[in-house]
């Protein structure tokens, strides 16, 4: 029995391993996300003051 339930919980995990790779692949919308908030982020950097060392 106890053999049964190890593998029971082999397969389970398995099957749930698989199920969220598949929803990984298939979710290109999350991906178009994240590259639109990066681009926002970079533009916002622009407006940013620098500061340069003055030379002695």
């Amino acid at each position: 029995m106890r053999n049964n339930i190890l593998g029971g919980l082999i397969v389970f995990l398995a099957v749930v391993t698989c199920l969220i790779l598949l929803d990984d692949i298939t979710s290109s919308k999350d991906q178009q996300q994240i590259t639109t908030e990066f681009s926002q982020d970079n533009a916002h950097t622009k407006d940013l003051a620098s500061v340069e060392a003055e030379e002695k």
